[in-house]
């Protein structure tokens, strides 16, 4: 059953209403009389549990990158320093046309 919020014109004041199926919304403010006008309003989103645990902690995320920052296997440069340069391959094949 969902939850709308209104606003009055006449009176600006704001009212939440549950609307039951088959109910018909409400065109007039309780306090004044006035027109509603169905403002937009939150909603709700499934989180990961991932996500939950940032909400927790909300400097979760700059202790992962301290984290990375002292892992070796982390560095790209550690990585590209291990291949084989195109210079030093026996048969390096055509060179590939982007």
């Amino acid at each position: 059953m969902p939850l709308y919020n209104y606003d009055c014109t006449g009176c600006e004041s704001v009212s939440e209403v549950l609307i039951r199926r088959g109910h018909d919304e409400p065109s007039t403010c309780k306090d004044c009389g006035g027109d509603l006008k169905r403002r937009l309003s939150t909603f709700a989103t499934p989180q990961s549990e991932l996500d939950k645990i940032r909400t927790i902690d909300p400097a979760y995320k700059r202790m992962v990158e301290d984290h990375m920052a002292r892992t070796p296997e982390a560095e790209p440069m550690r990585h590209l320093n291990r291949l084989t340069p195109f210079s030093a391959a026996e048969d390096p094949g055509d060179p590939i046309d982007f």
